[in-house]
């Protein structure tokens, strides 16, 4: 059995698919969500797997780095189609780091999920 807590970020970015022809092709806006579940065997002596406190800026740090970019030109998506499901990737890895940093060994990432729209998502989880 494991606690689980999550935190959630927004960020707006342009963005285009290279090669497609429709209007996924043209240079484009989305507003997205990112949300990272944490997991820990146990919570800490206040009761937490996380305090939201330490977690959520290290979320939102990440988030900042896209907010009002082009993610085109961004280095984890040059030469690379800028989707969902990459973009979970990334937060993935740098969550990832950043909450052993802060947390230690004992609280993980387990999932992200990149929502575009209220009705479609990706993930990426361990």
């Amino acid at each position: 059995m494991a606690y689980r807590a999550a935190v959630r970020a927004s960020y707006d970015v342009a963005l285009f698919i290279p090669g497609d022809e429709g209007p996924a092709g043209r240079t484009h806006g989305h507003r997205y969500t990112v949300e990272g579940v944490l997991e820990s065997e146990a919570v800490d002596e206040s009761g937490f797997v996380a305090d939201f406190v330490r977690v959520q800026p290290l979320l939102n740090a990440v988030a900042d780095e896209f907010d009002h970019r082009l993610l085109n030109e961004l280095e984890p998506f040059r030469g690379r189609v800028p989707s969902a499901e990459l973009q979970a990737e990334y937060f993935f890895r740098r969550l990832s780091a950043e909450v052993e940093r802060e947390c230690g060994p004992a609280v993980r990432v387990v999932k992200i999920r990149v929502t575009q729209e209220p009705d479609a998502w990706a993930e990426y989880e361990r």
